[in-house]
């Protein structure tokens, strides 16, 4: 038999919990990381298998031409003129279970490629070829539930991911659907999904920070009332927060139209914003004492700061809902300091004119910054990320802006986004920042 190992991949979401990012496993990688045309060497080192026909074969010649060829033409990343061979073959004995497997596995190549190049509707249709072979192809499934992300559309994932886990449980796709009910607030879902990864693999470190981290949050938000508006779900510890979670409601819905506006992004699907004692607000996230509030896929909110003027209950919930729309755009892959710079920007923050570093800057100290406990460290963090930002909109405004965070949410790395965007490497703007603010 004629056989030539071709490669498929998994993608994951990000933990929502913070953001999205590839969740790498034995199987492939994001479709960023594949290469974009594998040649026979990457082919044969990665899982997915096309098999030729058996020497005994030879009464169909014209199977066995169009199938070799079919492997050369995928081998040379020629998706399109691969799949047609290989359905050329299929027409020609419909019951030969191994070339309907060819099928399936062209299209399943061919999608991710094309999910790669930031297709997202596309690969769903090329996806959806392949399943038409092979429906129970776990693969195939998960390919369809990550384009459907990719286009916006997280709820059409949880079909074929219920379907993908069901014909081969596995844990990265389990663990991808998990933190899509977690999304959703479906928690007893997601909690179930995480119990089965974890009696399966129970030294599976991720899912079980997962679980642990639900169940805390599920012991913290036993009892809360629920309210739902056309893009949020509020929820609050019943009557005594009634009033302040109505403030809460109406000042959400402002500020989703207003960061929409600047963004040009208005999400479909509802954002979860939870209140919490302040007590079990650090219980449940663990930040820093000095925080108001954080965004980890939901926006969580001591109760304490939701009580103070109207401007700035506003610009805090401006900021966290900020937060929510640079993940959503960048797929959770923007570094912290454009993040942070981005969500001041919208809540209208004055810069620091006496900003200024004695030592030199670097982006990965920044980075260090922001995440520091002290806050004084962590003030200049944000100031230096304002200031960055403010920077980089006088260089392109908005729209250059979005252009970065969907080079980065198609999987570019800054480094490599950057120039694209703004036409000098990431080091020369870094340099030129630190002359700036070192002078």
């Amino acid at each position: 038999m004629v056989e030539l190992a071709l490669g498929s991949l998994v993608v994951a979401l990000l933990a929502l919990s913070v953001s999205w990012k590839p969740l790498l496993s034995s199987k492939p990688p994001l479709p960023a990381d594949q290469p974009a045309t594998p040649g026979t060497e990457g082919a044969e080192q990665r899982g997915t298998r096309l098999a030729g026909l058996p020497a005994d074969r030879a009464e169909l010649p014209e199977v066995e031409v169009l199938t070799k060829e079919g492997i050369r033409l995928y081998s040379a990343g020629e998706y399109p003129d691969a799949c047609q061979r290989f359905s050329e073959a299929v027409e020609m004995e419909r019951g030969n279970q191994a070339l309907r497997q060819n099928v399936a596995r062209c299209f399943e190549g061919w999608g991710w490629q094309t999910l790669r190049n930031g297709k997202a509707e596309e690969a769903g249709l090329l996806f959806r070829q392949g399943l038409q072979q092979d429906p129970d192809s776990s693969p195939l499934l998960t390919g369809l539930a990550l384009a459907a992300i990719h286009a916006g559309r997280p709820d059409d994932a949880l079909e074929p991911l219920e379907r993908a886990v069901k014909a081969s449980p596995d844990a990265e796709a389990a663990l991808l659907l998990a933190r899509l009910y977690d999304q959703r607030d479906q928690t007893d879902r997601a909690v179930a999904h995480l119990r089965r990864v974890l009696e399966r693999a129970p030294l599976h470190a991720e899912g079980r920070k997962l679980l642990d981290k639900l169940e805390r949050e599920q012991k913290a938000e036993a009892g809360y009332w629920k309210d739902e508006t056309r893009h949020f779900v509020v929820k609050y510890r019943g009557p005594r927060e009634l009033e302040v979670g109505r403030a809460v409601v109406e000042i959400l819905e402002e500020v989703y139209d207003a960061v929409g506006r600047e963004f040009k992004f208005f999400p479909r699907e509802k954002l979860t914003v939870i209140f919490y004692s302040e007590e079990r607000f650090q219980d449940v996230t663990g930040i820093h004492h000095w925080a108001n509030g954080v965004f980890d896929g939901k926006i969580r909110l001591p109760v304490g700061a939701l009580h103070g003027r109207p401007r700035a209950l506003e610009r805090l919930l401006t900021h966290e809902y900020t937060h929510a729309v640079v993940h959503l755009l960048s797929r959770g892959r923007a570094p912290r300091w454009l993040q942070e710079g981005l969500a001041q920007h919208a809540e209208r923050i004055q810069e620091d004119p006496d900003l200024h570093l004695s030592g030199g800057m670097t982006l990965a100290g920044l980075e260090a910054l922001l995440r520091d406990g002290d806050i004084a460290k962590a003030r200049t963090g944000y100031q230096i990320s304002l200031w960055a930002v403010r920077d980089l909109l006088q260089r392109g405004g908005m729209e250059r802006i979005g252009e970065l965070l969907s080079r980065l949410g198609r999987g570019e790395s800054a480094d490599d986004a950057v120039p694209k965007v703004y036409g000098l490497p990431l080091a020369e703007l870094e340099h030129q920042w630190r002359g700036i603010l070192g002078g």
